[in-house]
């Protein structure tokens, strides 16, 4: 027994990803170009005859669309592809990543009892969705602000770079951990960033309600900070757990990756923070009107009895 625990001195207090063995994270990585690219065709074709098409007109009343001009409409359909994107990913992603977590499960136990399909083999097509909604969401929109660029190619970059250190796992000693890490990394990212795009279809929707964008505004404010906020305890508690087994690059790198994320959400906050106060302007505006609108009606009645 003690020939074993001096073997292995860090079991004890580092979580279970840290003992799984450093091999190729599933059979599909060495093929992940060709699903990456598989994957984009069926988000366009998905796009141009389905959203476009079928969807969008048969969900909104026409006079909203012909309102938005072409940069509104385009992102208006982007954050339905990526909503719709996200909802496929917290469950399809989120199972397997909660397996190897919470369970023991590795990167090679079926998905489900009698799956020829791998934990890990989902979760490299996942990557290659995640990786597909931000490069489309780069070369469709019409604007995309400094921040928002920098968090996509920041998420694109990493993701991609986690399935190639996953491939040449005999030359990078923390690759299986890494990929893990990304992933919750990216379970994160798809979690926060699931309610500002409901609540810009939303704001499209009901923008003379002001008083629903306002409490949206501040609910999705509110869940970018206590996503961000959980998101590095998370991170960084794995990150300090398992400091033994990064290289020096990623010792460097993480941190500092993870302080630009970070600075995007928020920003992302502050921005539905500021918007949200613009709402409640408006509706505090409104109200004065009423109340004006309300004495001088009374002012009448009473001039005319």
């Amino acid at each position: 027994m003690s020939d074993q625990q001096s073997y292995h001195p860090h079991h004890h207090n580092e979580p279970h990803i840290g003992e799984i063995v450093n091999e190729l994270v599933s059979k599909l990585a060495p093929f992940s170009g060709i699903i990456l690219t598989v994957t984009a065709c069926i988000v366009a074709i998905f796009r141009i005859y389905c959203l476009e098409l079928f969807i969008i007109p048969k969900l909104y009343p026409a006079r909203l669309l012909k309102s938005l001009s072409d940069g509104q409409k385009r992102g208006f359909i982007n954050h339905h592809v990526a909503a719709l994107t996200k909802i496929i990913l917290l469950p399809t992603a989120g199972y397997p990543l909660l397996a190897i977590l919470a369970g023991h499960a590795t990167p090679h136990t079926p998905y489900f009892k009698g799956s020829t399909a791998t934990l890990g083999d989902v979760m490299i097509v996942c990557t290659q969705l995640f990786t597909v909604m931000y490069i489309f969401e780069l070369f469709y929109r019409e604007k995309v602000s400094p921040i928002s660029c920098a968090h996509h190619i920041g998420a694109i970059v990493i993701a991609q770079s986690a399935v190639a250190m996953s491939i040449n796992y005999d030359h990078e000693k923390d690759a299986v951990i890494e990929f893990i890490l990304c992933f919750i990394w990216g379970g994160f990212d798809v979690v926060a960033e699931l309610w500002p795009h409901i609540a810009m279809i939303v704001y499209r929707t009901h923008a003379n309600n002001h008083r629903l964008l306002a409490k949206m505004f501040y609910a999705t404010m509110w869940l970018e900070l206590v996503g961000t906020l959980s998101e590095t305890i998370i991170v960084m508690w794995l990150f300090g757990s398992l400091w033994d087994h990064w290289s020096i690059s990623l010792k460097v790198c993480t941190p500092i990756l993870h302080l630009l994320f970070t600075a995007a959400q928020l920003w992302g906050a502050w921005i539905f923070r500021n918007m949200a106060n613009q709402h409640r302007r408006l509706i505090n505006v409104g109200e004065k009107k009423d109340e004006e609108a309300l004495k001088q009606t009374e002012t009448q009645e009473t001039a005319q009895s």
